[in-house]
Parts: C-alpha cells; sequence; structure tokens
C-alpha cells in the first residue's frame, strides 16, 4: 500500500470501517447504559429512603472518588505516549498487553469511564446527597434551601476533582495508564494469541 501524502485523501474502505465500528458502537453502548443508568436510579432511590446519614456521607464520598478516578483513565488512554508506556511494562508481557489493549480502544474506554461511568457515579452522588440533606433538615428542623445547597456542595466538588484529576492525568498519562493496566492484572487476563502451526 503506497503511503498517503499529505494533502491526499485517505481510502474510502478505512473510513467507511471507522464509521460503522463507531456506529456499532453507539448501538451497543447505548442500551447498556440505558440498563446500568436503570438500575443506579432503582439503587438511588432505595438509598434515599432506607439508608441513614452515616451510609450516605460514605456514599456519597465513594461515588465521587470513584467518579474522578474513571474520569481520570479516560483522560489518560486518550494522550499517553504508546512507546513510553510500552518501554514502563517492557518486563512484563501480561500487563503489556492490558494496556495496548486500552490505548488501541482509547475512544471506546473514555467512552465508558467518562460518561457511563460518570453518569452513574453523578446519579448516585445525587441520590446520597439528597438522603443527606433530608436527613440533616429532619433532625435540624432546617429545610427549604439545605437540599439545593446540599447538591451545589456536591456538584462542585465532583467538577473540581475531575478538574483536578483531568491535570494530573494529562501529565502523568503514561503513568497513569501503566497503574490502570496494573490494577486491571489481578481481575481480568488477556486473551493468548493462537499459536501458528508450522507446516512439515
Amino acid at each position: 500500500m503506497k503511503n498517503i501524502k499529505k494533502g491526499e485523501c485517505r481510502p474510502a474502505g478505512r473510513t467507511k470501517k471507522r464509521r460503522s465500528g463507531a456506529t456499532l458502537w453507539a448501538l451497543k453502548i447505548t442500551p447498556i447504559t440505558f440498563c446500568l443508568s436503570l438500575a443506579s436510579s432503582t439503587f438511588s432511590q432505595a438509598v434515599t429512603v432506607y439508608t441513614d446519614i452515616t451510609v450516605s456521607v460514605m456514599l456519597l464520598i465513594f461515588m465521587v472518588l470513584i467518579s474522578v478516578v474513571f474520569d481520570g483513565i479516560g483522560v489518560s488512554v486518550t494522550s499517553c505516549d504508546r512507546g513510553a508506556v510500552k518501554k514502563l511494562l517492557q518486563y512484563d508481557a501480561k500487563r503489556a498487553k492490558i494496556a495496548m489493549g486500552l490505548i488501541a480502544n482509547a475512544e471506546k474506554v473514555n467512552s465508558v469511564c467518562a460518561d457511563v461511568i460518570g453518569d452513574i457515579c453523578g446519579v448516585l452522588s445525587g441520590a446520597c446527597g439528597a438522603a443527606l440533606a433530608a436527613s440533616i433538615a429532619q433532625k435540624s428542623g432546617a429545610a427549604g434551601f439545605l437540599p439545593m445547597l446540599t447538591a451545589a456542595s456536591v456538584a462542585a466538588v465532583t467538577v473540581g476533582g475531575k478538574a483536578l484529576m483531568k491535570g494530573v492525568a494529562v501529565k502523568n498519562a503514561d503513568k497513569y495508564v501503566v497503574m490502570t493496566a496494573k490494577a486491571l492484572s489481578y481481575i481480568y487476563k488477556p486473551k493468548k494469541g493462537k499459536k501458528k502451526e508450522v507446516r512439515k
């Protein structure tokens, strides 16, 4: 295949494949997100009704941290240096394979981490914040502006945490991807490539 010079158009077949792949991914992720969001909304209602203030605070902190960390993963896989990641994991084939898989599917990883998980954590953190505000209002007798103040505080902390983490993830993208690959290696085993048969 000839190299494409500057100013020349890319082959139509490759462009169509990329578009069809993006369309297929969108068709897959939409119903998955719907089901996960529905499940998280149901769970959030249970959290609001049945949990006390301590559990609400713990879940709120956990959801904000998860949202911030996964947002950092989404940013790092799209801004890392493939060669640098390979160099950092040159003596660890298993984790290197996981890292290369993340980088090869950077758009999908970013979509799942930033959009899907971010939205679910947003729903749950909002529910926990509402439960927290309701509990405080019931015990102190102060209502009115308290729920709005709690919701605004949760949103501010989440957005501020994501902004801070994005800066860290961009500056240390290679190390962030390596850390993610190491964490995934404990729960995920990459498939081994099939060995080609040697003809006699």
